[in-house]
């Protein structure tokens, strides 16, 4: 999904779009699985694809189609091609331990989105130049951009001893 997009995204609908993935996702691995499932499990399925809906709405004339749910996340959610994992990697994500959904345990929400605009408002760097990027790959260079200034700050006290 693209900055701009998910940008977007928050402001007409007041979610988070990668809470909102993540937890479609969880839910149907409850579903796959056969645990018992929460009682919002209908809402949290068709929350994302309305929410894309309206957001597709917001840019577009309502008049003409409306597009169907995998037209919606073929537009809005395609992510970008990771590299190809070791086979170190992929026994350990084998090896992930899936939970039984706990009605007693209470989940912590971050706003990723948010979270992004406040690093690179923070950093200093123009919002503009990100602004039509896909929003892995901002995230890929926000945690290249800290991982060198850090590099950096430990360089610098390395001098100063």
């Amino acid at each position: 999904m693209k900055l701009k997009d998910a940008i977007r995204y928050y402001e007409l609908t007041g979610c988070d779009v990668f809470d909102d993935f993540k937890k479609q996702n969880q839910y149907i691995r409850y579903l796959s699985y056969d645990f018992d499932l929460p009682n919002d499990f209908t809402e949290v399925i068709e929350k994302l694809s309305d929410n894309l809906l309206i957001l597709w709405a917001d840019s577009h004339n309502i008049d003409d189609y409306l597009p169907t749910t995998e037209e919606l996340v073929n537009m809005y959610l395609s992510g970008i091609p990771k590299p190809e994992n070791s086979k170190e990697d992929k026994t350990i994500e084998q090896l992930e331990v899936i939970e039984a959904p706990s009605r007693f345990r209470k989940s912590k929400s971050d706003n990723k989105t948010l979270d992004l605009i406040i690093s690179i408002v923070n950093s200093e760097m123009d919002l503009q130049q990100f602004y039509e990027l896909e929003t892995e790959l901002v995230i890929d260079i926000m945690n290249e951009v800290a991982a060198r200034r850090e590099k950096e700050a430990k360089k610098r006290k390395r001098k100063g001893r």
